[in-house]
């Protein structure tokens, strides 16, 4: 049976065979991918994290005046101490917050089946619908009604697995710092020729300086809207302002669907919360999205530039791949593993045809190292 499948296989045509074993590859590694996401999924947030220390690092030496006193390895401590301290902060105030917010679940959940039932009464008096849309429409209030206690409580435990995996996420992150010299010479040493392990080293630094960019960018950016969001909901009494701040600022992470979602979550607890309505959840609604619109469309494109020239349907397609793989940390980091991977086939010259495929305009950063020796 074994030389009658060699037999076989030795027949197909190579163009056929290469398809048959990359298909092979790929679903070997999206099953490692899965099945090991215990493991990849806070490697992965720590070699982000890893990328935006090394960029604090290069902004603290660069303050004027004392950076420049400041040695490598102290700037690095501080930029680290930084990151750790922001991230457990910040942990702390959603797993507050989301504890007082399960708490307050029931209450919440009568008022909005009031307002539900008091629009579907409205509705039903004032616009003839057919009996069976009626009846439609209540199955559907009634599903979503009851999908809420179990939503809130998946977000509840996807944040204290995320709060528990901390010390783990903080032990890769320093140790891939601890080992990023190291790694980068072992790799540069995999090279035949010094003019092949320079041109190595040379790749790998371009690279990291600009996803080191991005990473850094993009996570201001979300900071600046997270804090303007914050604003705007503290200013108009919007309970948990706080905690909807850091989910907008998480939620950004995740490609169209996530501002919607940190925009409508406020927005449906202005219309349920003590003292609320319709005219306050409608101006969230409005102020929030501006906010949103305003910075996702204008600012961050002109920010961010090429690093995050993707197409709309690979952004959807890596959505789905990564959401499916991972769950909601994998919709979290799908369009950060997705611009890593742009700009990587963007700076090597065997790869750079799959980096315009997967562009939105096939306009990709030139090589680095060739605008450097031109």
């Amino acid at each position: 049976m074994g030389s009658q499948q060699d037999a076989y296989l030795q027949r197909m045509p190579d163009g056929l065979a290469r398809v048959f074993f990359s298909l092979a590859i790929v679903l070997l590694v999206g099953y490692l991918l899965y099945a090991g996401r215990s493991i990849f999924i806070p490697l992965t947030i720590s070699l982000f994290l890893a990328f935006l220390i090394v960029s604090l690092k290069d902004t603290i030496r660069a303050i004027p005046k004392i950076g420049r006193f400041i040695p490598q390895f102290l700037a690095f401590i501080l930029a680290f101490a930084t990151i750790v301290l922001v991230m457990i902060s910040l942990a702390e105030i959603v797993r507050r917050n989301i504890d007082t917010l399960i708490m307050d679940l029931p209450l919440y959940q009568a008022r909005l089946t009031e307002v539900s039932t008091a629009a579907m009464n409205w509705l039903d008096k004032n616009i003839s619908f057919a009996d069976d849309l009626v009846d439609g429409l209540k199955k559907i209030q009634q599903d979503l009604l009851g999908q809420i206690p179990s939503l809130v409580g998946d977000i509840g435990i996807v944040v204290r697995t995320l709060a528990a995996s901390l010390v783990t996420i903080f032990l890769y992150t320093a140790f891939m710092l601890v080992e990023r010299g190291r790694f980068l010479r072992k790799i540069a040493k995999l090279s035949t020729s010094r003019a092949d392990r320079e041109h190595v080293n040379e790749i790998i630094r371009d690279i990291s300086d600009l996803l080191a960019k991005y990473i850094s960018i993009k996570t201001l950016m979300n900071m600046i809207v997270a804090s303007i969001s914050f604003i705007i909901m503290y200013a108009l009494g919007i309970k948990y302002a706080g905690f909807w701040a850091l989910m907008s600022f998480a939620l950004n992470y995740i490609p169209i669907i996530g501002s919607i979602i940190g925009v409508l979550m406020p927005t449906l607890l202005a219309l349920v919360q003590p003292g609320g309505g319709v005219g306050l959840s409608l101006l969230t609604l409005t102020l929030l999205t501006g906010a949103e619109q305003f910075f996702g469309s204008f600012v961050e494109p002109r920010t961010v530039g090429k690093s995050l020239n993707l197409s709309p349907l690979v952004i959807l397609l890596s959505l789905a791949l990564w959401g499916t793989l991972w769950g909601f940390a994998g919709m979290l980091l799908c369009v950060p593993i997705t611009v890593a991977a742009l700009i990587i086939f963007s700076q090597i010259e065997e790869t750079r045809a799959i980096a315009i495929l997967i562009s939105d305009n096939g306009d990709i950063a030139p090589i680095r190292r060739k605008e450097k020796s031109a």
